[in-house]
């Protein structure tokens, strides 16, 4: 099961480029006009353990299909869809509780490889035109891909229970949050690309779980912080306090804590690599937005609503609601002042958002 939310459930990254009329483009280079151009993908978990995770496909003009993936093929995607990335045109799912992913042509969303081989992928990333990390829970590690074969080809350990990656774009590293899984860590491991082995390992504070690069090639890191439970009563026995953490050249430059109680998480970036988004609360969350030149946290919500999944594109800020966990979710749409576009009902438990 998706325990991203462990509190809601009880239990790209980097992806783009721009989009044109007649053609889209992704960071594989031009991709042939399809069924799927125009618009934005959501991955829906669907309920665990029936198989029914799904994929939506929500157009500019706000229609939306549903399903997309089982409608052009002969199965379904499987068990808890976590994630989606676009390489070179090809779309790669992973499917968490199915412990594969399914790459598919994101024009048109036929099915062309199955990659295997993996216990619970969470998160993947580009590394070069043959090669792609994959944040693995099972092994807590990365997979190495080979995007050419759609291959498993080697392993890097990492912390415990990685989760977001993100491959940045001025210097030859990786950066993966190692949440923790079930348990608990602190760090990021930080992996030379070139040679696929962690030369780094950086304390940013308890259960970091997104990372983005800005425009000045700066890795920000959101750690989540961590409670203990007592067992019997649930009552709070203990609580650490999130951060908000900016790394340069491999080190810990400046640390922005959170109100302990408050658990960040989502970090997502807008294209122009200047704005950070996160959602921030206890039970009950806001999304902020922070200017990487800015030297506190805001204290002004930018959307005062709580999300299962964040998303920033195209000069808009995306929210998913996953409603009761059971029924159909929606996608929500804002703009960067916090005014709402619009909202189309999207697919069961929707976690999270591709780009085109």
């Amino acid at each position: 099961m998706n325990v991203r939310k462990i509190g809601m459930l009880v239990i790209a990254i980097t992806v783009m480029a721009s989009c044109k009329k007649d053609q889209m483009i992704d960071d594989g280079g031009i991709v042939a006009p399809g069924n799927y151009e125009n618009g934005y993908f959501v991955t829906n978990e669907g309920n665990f353990g029936t198989g029914n995770g799904s994929i939506s496909f929500v157009s500019e003009n706000g229609s939306v299909d549903n399903d997309v993936f089982a409608s052009v093929n002969s199965f379904p995607l499987g068990d808890v869809v976590q994630s989606m990335n676009i390489f070179g045109g090809n779309a790669y799912i992973l499917v968490n509780g199915s412990a594969k992913i399914e790459v598919a042509s994101v024009d048109s969303m036929y099915h062309i490889a199955t990659i295997e081989g993996l216990i619970s992928p969470r998160y993947i990333a580009k590394v070069s035109g043959s090669k792609a990390y994959v944040t693995d829970w099972g092994i807590d590690g990365v997979q190495v891909v080979n995007l050419t074969t759609n291959t498993i080809s080697s392993t890097i350990p990492c912390g415990a229970g990685p989760e977001g990656i993100v491959v940045s774009d001025v210097s030859p590293f990786a950066y993966v949050c190692n949440l923790g899984g079930f348990g608990l860590d602190n760090t990021v491991s930080v992996i030379d690309i070139e040679n696929d082995v962690v030369v780094s390992t950086l304390e940013v504070g308890d259960r970091p779980n997104s990372v983005v690069v800005d425009a000045t090639g700066a890795v920000w890191v959101l750690t989540g912080g961590f409670t203990e439970y007592d067992p019997v009563t649930w009552d709070i026995i203990s609580e650490t306090a999130g951060n908000l953490v900016k790394i340069v050249d491999n080190t810990i430059e400046a640390t922005y804590t959170f109100a302990v109680g408050n658990h960040p998480e989502d970090l997502v970036i807008n294209d122009a690599g200047t704005t950070l988004y996160y959602s921030d609360g206890s039970w009950s969350k806001a999304v902020y937005a922070f200017d990487i030149s800015a030297t506190e946290l805001p204290t002004t919500a930018l959307i005062n609503k709580s999300f299962y999944g964040l998303g920033c594109a195209n000069g808009y800020v995306y929210g998913t609601d996953a409603i009761d966990f059971t029924q159909q979710g929606w996608s929500f749409k804002y703009a960067t002042n916090g005014t709402v576009v619009d909202s189309v009902q999207v697919g069961i438990i929707p976690g999270g958002y591709c780009f085109n």
